[in-house]
């Protein structure tokens, strides 16, 4: 069976890898035929695969990475997790920004009148960044950070930013630079520094099927106190608060089955729900006979009405490809480990019966039902 992954989470640094893995249960190694290894899991209470990987700091590497994963384990989202520098005073540390934008700090133009910028402003998410909005707008998602960090507290605990972020080859460490102040001028927006997720953005943009977030832990202001931020542990308790950030992200995109306080909910197993259901083949033969099912704006607008219809935040959650069948197969398997699968089954002909009635291929669907 060729390896999958439903999240992949990607991170630079040791600090931040680690706090990925503390979170993850049942895990095990994958390694690409190139070399790059992640560790596989899965998180309390949720169904679905979580895969981490450390890869280095940089945006050539995220992007060569991103694009490697994107191929291999074909996971319906990518988060780039870890550390960053605050720009502004309201970014403090050890709180988590979102992107909602990513600028790739270093084309332009320099001239004898100075440096002209060329802002490249990358892509982030739609679909995630609402799902994070979701999941991060109550203090439910602290429920993740350890509690040797949580223990470190002394105000009231990290605060959540949806701001953009820059990312270049560059680690800032002074306020008072002509890098700081072409900064300013050119990005004034931006709430925090870090150096990977340009290169992930540009992945996005070539792609049409790999939706991205970024979420970091600000671990230092980007100045000259940096050293000092890093030498008294910032790094780690804003590593771990990314860290939960993610993993509550991941509860909006996950199946549940139990909450990570262990209180469990009636969801049956996904081998349960396959026992239930008819084969998968069977699935996707029916769906491909609709004849609107081969474009790919009918099938998103299919994903938007089942979230509807299931009274989600967000659109049904299925990994994208540019080949049909391939993404029609995905959307079966998902409703088929979703934590309430025979009403995602009914979401799903609800949402076909309603887009474009189609009596030969509804009455084949329909013989899948219970």
């Amino acid at each position: 069976m060729e390896p999958s992954a439903d999240v992949v989470v990607l991170t630079a640094l040791p600090v931040e890898f680690r706090a990925v893995l503390h979170l993850l249960r049942d895990q095990s190694t994958l390694v690409h035929p190139q070399g790059t290894s992640l560790v596989k899991g899965t998180l309390p209470g949720l169904g679905g695969t979580v895969a981490v990987a450390r890869i280095g700091a940089g945006n050539l590497t995220s992007a060569a990475v991103a694009e490697r994963v994107r191929q291999w384990l074909r996971p319906q989202a990518l988060l780039f997790v870890g550390v960053a520098g605050g720009l502004k005073p309201e970014a403090r540390l050890s709180d988590v920004v979102v992107s909602t934008k990513v600028y790739h700090l270093h084309p332009g133009k320099e001239t004898p009148e100075g440096f002209h910028a060329r802002p490249v402003s990358g892509a982030v998410s739609h679909r995630l960044e609402q799902a994070a909005g979701i999941a991060l707008c109550s203090e439910s998602w602290r429920k993740w950070v350890p509690d040797e960090v949580r223990a470190t507290w002394q105000e009231d605990g990290p605060h959540v930013h949806f701001q953009p972020v820059i990312a270049g080859e560059v680690v800032l460490n002074s306020p008072v630079t002509p890098l700081r102040d072409q900064i300013t001028f050119h990005y004034g927006d931006a709430l925090a520094i870090e150096m990977e997720s340009a290169g992930v953005a540009r992945v996005v943009d070539l792609s049409e099927d790999l939706r991205i977030l970024t979420l970091r832990g600000i671990s230092d202001h980007a100045d000259a106190s940096k050293g000092e931020a890093d030498a008294s542990g910032s790094q780690y308790r804003a590593s771990a608060h990314a860290a939960a950030a993610a993993a509550a992200l991941a509860c909006e995109l996950l199946p549940e089955t139990a909450g990570p306080g262990g209180s469990s909910r009636a969801v049956r197993s996904a081998g349960a729900i396959g026992e239930a259901s008819a084969p998968e083949a069977e699935w996707v033969r029916a769906l491909m006979a609709f004849a609107d099912m081969g474009r790919g704006d009918f099938r998103h607008s299919l994903l938007t009405d089942m979230g509807r219809i299931l009274g989600l935040p967000h659109a049904f959650m299925a990994a994208e490809s540019t080949v049909a069948r391939d993404h029609v197969r995905e959307i079966v398997r998902r409703m088929n480990t979703y934590r309430d699968a025979p009403a995602a089954r009914t979401a799903l002909y609800a949402a076909l019966e309603n887009a474009r009635p189609d009596d030969g291929a509804l009455e084949g669907l329909s013989r899948l039902l219970p």
